[in-house]
């Protein structure tokens, strides 16, 4: 069963549809409901601690989550199909 949603109108070819019902542009608040880690590239390990307040902004083919850790300003872009991982799992609830 396919449950992400359709390109919206007037967006590139490159825009991969998610669970989170945003268009690319667009914000939201998400609450990380459990440990979230994932890798940026070549780059280290991330790890959003559970209970973290996210601002999500929707790119088209990821996900760019902001949020702070002991005091820091922090931010990664999560692919769309990880970010839909973490949607499904429960590890992430958007409040919009």
């Amino acid at each position: 069963m396919n449950t992400t949603t359709p390109a919206p109108s007037g967006f590139s070819a490159d825009y991969v549809a998610g669970l989170d019902g945003l268009a690319p542009g667009e914000t939201a608040r998400a609450r990380a409901t459990g440990p979230l880690e994932f890798r940026a590239g070549d780059g280290p390990a991330i790890r959003i601690q559970p209970d973290a307040q996210l601002q999500l902004e929707r790119a088209p083919a990821s996900m760019v989550v902001s949020w702070q850790e002991d005091d820091q300003p922090m931010s990664a872009a999560i692919p769309v199909v990880v970010f839909n991982e973490y949607l499904q799992s429960g590890k992430v609830s958007i409040v919009k």
